[in-house]
């Protein structure tokens, strides 16, 4: 187990000085540092622990662990929100976290006086009332982790609204990073309720997986999100502030509701008939000027052509070819790949040169979507097609 600590302290180390010596650190940057050094103080707390338990070590170890769903949710929020800084609203990722700190203060300073023999006796088999913390701490991170997938969820509708490719901004490694956090914490719950009900007596070996596999996962976050930061910076500076602009001179009316309980377009006041003839001129951009292979094409490229704002591009799309942004562009990509890839003329041509001529921009977007709407990967589709 100390071992383990030390390569992790190392590995940690490392993550955080490449964060460190990153210029111009936004608000996720500072959020998964806190992360790096909630998660190092996790791996401190256990090895000045094994030296000997004393009060301050105890209370490390009993608190730092309680603030890493906090400081995670944050960080990942602050993602998928833009930047746009820490709301109020997420006031209740810390509730437990709080709760627990307000109740140790109050029982190391008011209700219990903890000697030495106390403290071990805490260590090593805690009260009821800390148990109960812990459950309900694991029971919190489940039902979290579960909201915020729901987040990722809507974030990647969102992308396919404004897009026609998705792929270095989709955050799909944030989105298994959730998982794998997600299972931990339920595995975590199961082994805890095992032991309460006397079902395993010993929790050493469970806890020694489920705490490897935290440590791979939790690199794993820390490599992908500072690996996130090239390419989120690249289209912060590019894209965010123009489409902010944009927005920002949108009519009123023409901006999607912000209440659930309404539908999508409500505010709206594009006619179906207006919906039917945006469409066909949309549809004349497509097939007749063919603007789906520019790689980088965006929705408000296609409302500055036509003189409107993206949410009625958006919501015409929806409504009239019943298909998101993204899937109605790339719909004509992949047509236009498969025209290209069952000519026998072009076998001189390499599949992804073929791919890049019909707009898409990387082979693993070409790969990923065109398996998704034909079913066979580019290389299967072209063998049976000779």
């Amino acid at each position: 187990m100390l071992q383990i600590n030390i390569i992790g302290l190392s590995i940690l180390a490392l993550f955080l000085l490449a964060i460190i010596r990153k210029k111009n650190k936004r608000q996720s940057d500072y959020a998964l540092m806190s992360t790096i050094l909630l998660i190092a103080g996790v791996f401190l707390s256990y090895m000045w622990v094994n030296e000997g338990v004393n009060l301050a070590n105890l209370i490390l170890q009993n608190l730092v662990s309680v603030y890493i769903l906090p400081s995670f949710l944050v960080y990942a929020m602050l993602l998928i929100k833009g930047e746009m800084g820490i709301r109020k609203s997420w006031w209740w990722f810390g509730s437990i976290a709080i709760t627990f700190t307000a109740f140790i203060i109050i029982d190391f300073i008011f209700l219990t006086d903890y000697g030495p023999d106390k403290i071990e006796g805490l260590a090593k088999s805690p009260p009821m009332i800390y148990r109960v913390f812990y459950r309900v701490n694991q029971g919190f991170s489940i039902i979290s982790l579960i909201w915020f997938l729901k987040q990722l969820k809507e974030y990647d509708q969102k992308l396919k609204e404004q897009y026609s490719s998705i792929e270095p901004i989709r955050l799909g490694w944030l989105k298994t990073f959730t998982w794998l956090y997600l299972i931990l914490s339920a595995l975590t719950l199961v082994i805890l309720l095992a032991y309460s009900f006397g079902i395993i007596n010993d929790t050493g070996t469970n806890y020694f997986i489920v705490y490897g596999a935290m440590i791979l996962s939790l690199f794993y976050l820390c490599y992908h999100g500072i690996r996130q930061y090239t390419i989120a910076e690249f289209y912060e500076k590019t894209e965010r502030q123009k489409e902010d602009l944009k927005a920002s001179e949108e009519p009123e009316t023409s901006k999607p509701s912000l209440n659930g309980n309404q539908p999508k377009y409500s505010s709206s006041s594009l006619s179906e008939e207006a919906m039917k003839a945006l469409y066909s001129q949309i549809e004349m951009l497509f097939e007749e000027e063919q603007i789906y292979l520019e790689p980088e094409l965006k929705i408000r490229h296609i409302a500055s052509e036509l003189k409107v704002n993206s949410h009625n591009v958006s919501q015409t799309l929806n409504t009239v070819a019943g298909k998101s942004f993204y899937d109605y562009v790339n719909k004509y990509r992949v047509e236009r790949f498969k025209e290209l890839l069952s000519n026998p003329e072009n076998r001189k041509f390499t599949i992804l040169g073929l791919g890049l001529e019909s707009g898409f921009n990387s082979k693993a977007s070409l790969n990923r979507v065109f398996k998704q709407y034909i079913g066979v990967s580019p290389i299967e589709f072209q063998k049976q097609s000779s």
